[in-house]
């Protein structure tokens, strides 16, 4: 098929079945953006009553963690109801500001081209634009002092970093664990995390394994959510519960595509230990 004359609209109604669904991974080297999506056959024709795919975009001032925890929305090997387009910059990511600049653009056209694939928003797609607190603070304060009403685009920031969501899957004892951020210098905090991390939870806080864990997460998040007079995260808070209830209740609008998953995997496990 010729993804250059492929549009998707979510006004299409269409459906992507697993044996149609392709990969595109394209590299932007003269911006070193990196973007990955998915095609899907134009001459597929979603049956009446099944629901359509929702079609996620991520703006993520993290190329790695970021993506390895969204990889299985990414790749859409197991899930028909969600699709994830991931965008950061190679090596560096992208700084608040420049995600914002893409935001606008993108509310501005209605429109978000890819390469040869151009994507149509509507209501029932979403927006994110993932960040850290850590050296961005003051440009996170000038954004959210900006217009924040479209509930569309949504800002998910943690403080000091994504990290913070990630031990959120696997732990909730943020003041004992992590206690030493507090003395911690701002510019460090993210990388002192990191490295916490990986002495917390046996293997470290794996972004894959922490998809599986996302109600966890969600629990964890809220329990010790909280945030300052610019609506900004406070060190330990993360707004990533508020994108992972999201992604589950998409997935789960579809037959339980979620917690499906989830019992798939830990019944996988239990196999492999015999």
């Amino acid at each position: 098929m010729d993804l250059s004359k492929f549009t998707y609209s979510k006004k299409d109604s269409r459906l992507t079945p697993k044996s149609l669904v392709h990969q595109s991974i394209t590299q932007n080297k003269e911006n070193c953006q990196v973007y990955e999506t998915s095609g899907v056959s134009s001459a597929y024709q979603k049956p009446e009553g099944i629901l359509s795919t929702s079609l996620i975009f991520v703006l993520s001032g993290g190329e790695k963690k970021e993506k390895d925890f969204l990889r299985e929305l990414i790749k859409q090997r197991e899930f028909n109801s969600l699709r994830v387009v991931f965008m950061s910059e190679k090596g560096q990511g992208l700084q608040p500001y420049q995600m914002q600049e893409k935001w606008e653009q993108i509310q501005l056209t209605g429109e978000i081209k890819i390469e040869s694939q151009l994507f149509h928003l509507d209501t029932m797609d979403k927006v994110f634009l993932l960040s850290d607190v850590d050296e961005f603070y003051d440009q996170l304060e000038k954004i959210f002092k900006g217009n924040q009403t479209d509930v569309q685009g949504r800002w998910v920031v943690s403080n000091p970093c994504f990290e913070i969501w990630l031990y959120y899957c696997y732990l909730a004892n943020p003041e004992k664990d992590l206690g030493c951020l507090k003395t911690e210098p701002v510019t460090t905090r993210s990388k002192k995390m990191k490295v916490l991390g990986n002495t917390l939870v046996s293997g470290g806080l794996n972004p894959c394994l922490a998809f599986e864990n996302m109600l966890n997460g969600i629990e964890h998040s809220i329990a010790y959510y909280a945030e300052d007079d610019n609506r900004i995260p406070v060190l330990y808070a993360t707004q990533m519960h508020e994108m992972a209830q999201y992604l589950v209740d998409t997935m789960n609008r579809n037959a339980n595509e979620y917690f499906e998953y989830v019992k798939r995997k830990e019944e996988w496990r239990e196999y492999m230990k015999r």
